[in-house]
């Protein structure tokens, strides 16, 4: 089986890491299982096919803008013409009317084809700002009219059927291959180290752990606590002034943006993840976060609050606690802590769980079980 994906995602600009790391995954989990598969990503200075350039952007800022929303995607179908491809998987975080007509465009010349729509999530609408939702409204015909071209929707958010269209059934998946296992250094009985990785977005709600800590840390006889921020981002200000307000400084370090050597010593300095904590903020209420998966190839227990069907409440490596605006109650994560590192190889089991749920090759494997049906 052949394919051809599309990821319209300026790789080199240090804006989409997250998103460049799980295009890998994807492109590799395809040709684990066995597919031939071609790729074309964007550079601040063009297309790049399979890592080669054929497309060039212009130096100017404003003709390399119209390249990139409309003679782009005019010379991936240019390309495409003399191809022979099974399926083509496109990524896009939205849709509007240039990435439907170049959809719509796609089918007619090669109906044979199965087009792939993939978002990042679905329905995004209400992580839009408002003037983004009243743009979605006006685009929606548009998204009706790529969803009749394609043969499948990716959405990571459990759903089966979007404007009836086939929804894939996967949930997102990681790269583990060059993830290391944490393996905690300090003793969990006397310190508990809690870490987040994140963007620092008003989703990811980790003000709730901090607004915790006082009632905690007056508790007598309570085991100290630690809690790492590793990343920055619009809710970074907040956090740290309202550390500051309720005086708990001395039990969260706030690290900006860290990779390679130095965001796996922190991951070796920590007992528990924390993961998102306020998806309903935006009303997402299945999740399938990436950076949950990353925490668990990494080998790390988990915190989270909505459900995520990888990750069952079952699972003893992860612990649920409310969702809601209220702050989380410290000790129960604690105990939830304490209580599996009398385990010594947890960190080993939770990664070999990893590898067989949470991998883009089982997600990918999916995929073509789905591709060969038709």
């Amino acid at each position: 089986m052949k394919g051809l994906l599309i990821f319209p995602i300026i790789r080199n600009l240090g804006k989409a890491d997250g998103i460049v790391i799980k295009n890998e995954g994807i492109k590799n989990g395809f040709i684990h299982n066995g597919a031939d598969i071609d790729t074309i990503e964007y550079f601040a200075d063009g297309m790049r096919l399979n890592g080669e350039l054929f497309y060039d952007f212009s130096k100017n800022k404003y003709q390399r803008i119209f390249q990139y929303h409309y003679k782009a995607r005019n010379a991936i179908r240019r390309f495409v013409k003399d191809r022979h491809y099974d399926f083509i998987w496109y990524r896009t975080p939205i849709m509007n009317r240039r990435i439907a007509d170049f959809i719509e465009g796609l089918h007619k010349e090669h109906p044979g084809v199965q087009i792939i729509i993939e978002y990042g999530y679905y329905p995004y609408v209400n992580e839009l700002t408002r003037i983004g939702k009243v743009r979605y409204k006006m685009n929606r015909g548009h998204e009706l009219r790529a969803h009749r071209n394609a043969a499948f929707v990716v959405t990571y958010a459990g759903q089966q059927q979007v404007d009836n269209l086939t929804v894939l059934p996967i949930n997102n998946g990681v790269d583990l291959s060059d993830l290391p296992v944490a393996h905690p250094r300090s003793d969990v009985q006397q310190m508990v180290k809690f870490v987040s990785v994140s963007s620092l977005k008003k989703w990811h709600a980790y003000e709730r752990l901090v607004a915790g800590l006082p009632a905690y840390l007056a508790q007598p006889g309570h085991t100290p606590v630690h809690f790492n921020i590793v990343g920055f981002g619009p809710e970074y200000d907040k956090i740290v002034n309202m550390t500051r307000e309720l005086g708990v400084e001395s039990s969260v370090t706030f690290h900006h943006f860290k990779t390679g050597q130095e965001l796996d010593d922190i991951y070796n300095d920590n007992h528990v993840a924390i993961g998102t904590l306020g998806f309903h903020r935006i009303g997402i209420t299945f999740s399938s976060s990436l950076k949950n998966r990353e925490y668990f190839g990494r080998g790390l227990p988990i915190v989270l609050s909505t459900p995520d069907e990888d990750m069952p409440a079952d699972l003893p490596y992860v612990l649920y606690v409310p969702e809601g605006e209220e702050p989380l109650d410290i000790a129960p994560l604690v105990s939830f802590a304490q209580n599996l590192y009398r385990n010594t190889s947890v960190n080993d089991d939770i990664r070999q769980y990893a590898e067989e749920t949470v991998t883009w090759n089982s997600k990918i494997k999916t995929v073509m079980e789905y591709l060969s049906r038709k």
